[in-house]
């Protein structure tokens, strides 16, 4: 189902899960959704943000690939196919940019190894052509596995807690010995 339709992530089928999961439980507020994602994750989480502006209101990224067009080609052709077609357009967190409505926090390793820090600062470029508010930070001396850091797991419950919570997080609430790495 996911060939040449990575921009797909399961979103449609996530989102029923948490409609009958409300449906269930009511005290599920679907008017504050949050969703994050690492690598791959990382793109399906801006993705969301850009295909369901209705439903996800606050999206975290981690080293994502927002363009399967910048990304190494043995992954990409073996799931979006070659040669690169309006297909690669179509699902480009870039080109897409434009779209987003809530708000986003995109993180990346300055030292990522896997997902380049050009693959973040190309889908930067686009929402800040598209005169869009959005947040971001690059962690140093990080490479792709940057998701596990005390830091980011921090900055990103802080993300959550900010703008769908409306709250004031602790500050510098220090997640070292209670996050197992």
């Amino acid at each position: 189902y996911s060939y040449r339709n990575l921009g797909d992530g399961g979103i449609d089928d996530h989102i029923a899960w948490m409609r009958a999961a409300a449906a269930k439980y009511p005290a599920l507020d679907l008017t504050r959704v949050g969703i994050f994602g690492h690598s791959a994750g990382g793109y399906d989480s801006m993705h969301a943000m850009l295909t369901h502006p209705d439903y996800y209101r606050v999206a975290v990224s981690t080293a994502g690939n927002h363009d399967n067009r910048l990304d190494k080609a043995s992954w990409n052709e073996t799931w979006m196919g070659f040669p690169v077609g309006e297909h690669y357009l179509e699902q480009s967190n870039v080109t897409m940019a434009p779209k987003l409505q809530g708000k986003v926090l995109l993180m990346g390793g300055d030292l990522d190894e896997n997902v380049p820090p050009a693959a973040m600062l190309q889908v930067v470029n686009a929402l800040i052509l598209a005169n869009k508010d959005f947040d971001m930070r690059t962690v140093p001396n990080r490479n792709h596995g940057l998701d596990d850091d005390p830091y980011v797991i921090r900055r990103r419950w802080d993300y959550f807690v900010e703008h769908l919570l409306g709250a004031t997080p602790p500050p510098a609430f220090d997640l070292r010995g209670r996050v197992r790495r």
